[in-house]
């Protein structure tokens, strides 16, 4: 009777440290709610966040804001959601940090993720819980007392490609404006033909020079008018207009154009493929 104690005993210890070790918090399966286009409209501004599974371990998103009388975009950030060496990282770049920000994932449930990065000056803490009426609720703060919070409400599933691309869009819009050549390529793809209002012409590597170099300055992008026309699961284009204000040397311009743009799927990312402007005249 002893030796089977004993054996009981020695199991439960082998045993404990495997059960203990599985936590939610180190899948990212606990975070699939999460997935979808999601949208918070304030009284200046509104607020787009998109997320997309690029793989099991995986997610990546787009987040926005735009001023709400105008539309005009006064921010973008690109986002991951990674799981890796144990855990689930919520990783941010932002157009005025040169680097990436991560946070872990260190409280979850079914319906709350909290990640955390304690080294940070702001934010410290980002909360996403997933309230009634698929509702998002999001809190930004420092830890304690310092921070803010948006209620976003998911759009419907039919809406949700055409989300997309638009949130790619803004991203694109956003590193132009901040002259952010690295950002900008991200949403290029490789065989870009970008056709300026002129009519001169460039490849993907010209128009991340010209941003890189100055020889073009975006000061900025305000799109009025936008539909999304889906050809495929992986082909899109975006007939638009807006009023573009841009530097070119010394000149200063505002151009009201009419734009068509072309869109192809890549590793999960909606990347341009083709631009063509008209200016129009006012």
């Amino acid at each position: 009777m002893k030796r089977l104690v004993r054996l009981m005993a020695v199991t439960a210890i082998v045993v404990w440290p495997a059960l203990t070790a599985a936590s939610p918090c180190e899948s990212l399966q606990v975070a699939r709610w999460l997935l979808g286009d999601w949208v918070a409209s304030g009284e200046k501004s509104q607020f787009h966040e998109s997320w997309s599974e690029l793989g099991p371990r995986t997610y990546e998103g787009i987040g926005s804001e735009h001023t709400t009388s105008d539309g005009n975009i006064t921010g973008t950030e690109s986002l991951r959601l990674v799981e890796m060496a144990g855990g689930v990282y919520y990783v941010a770049k932002v157009s005025h940090n040169e680097l990436p920000v991560a946070f872990r994932l260190n409280e979850c449930g079914a319906d709350r993720l909290v990640f955390e990065n304690s080294a940070h000056d702001f934010p410290r803490r980002l909360e996403y819980r997933h309230g009634a009426d698929d509702r998002m609720i999001v809190s930004v703060s420092d830890g304690a007392d310092q921070g803010f919070t948006l209620e976003l409400v998911r759009r419907a599933a039919g809406t949700e490609a055409g989300a997309l691309v638009l949130s790619a869009e803004d991203a694109r819009f956003g590193a132009m404006v901040n002259a952010d050549a690295a950002e900008l390529g991200s949403w290029l793809a490789d065989d870009l033909q970008y056709v300026h209002s002129t009519g001169q012409v460039e490849s993907r590597e010209q128009f991340l020079d010209s941003i890189a170099s100055g020889r073009i300055r975006y000061l900025a992008i305000e799109p009025t008018e936008r539909q999304v026309v889906s050809l495929d699961d992986a082909a899109a284009i975006v007939r638009g207009r807006g009023r573009f204000q841009v530097m070119a040397g010394e000149n200063r311009f505002d151009l009201p154009i009419r734009y068509l743009a072309v869109y192809g799927q890549s590793a999960g990312r909606w990347r341009l493929r083709s631009w063509q402007s008209l200016r129009l005249t006012l």
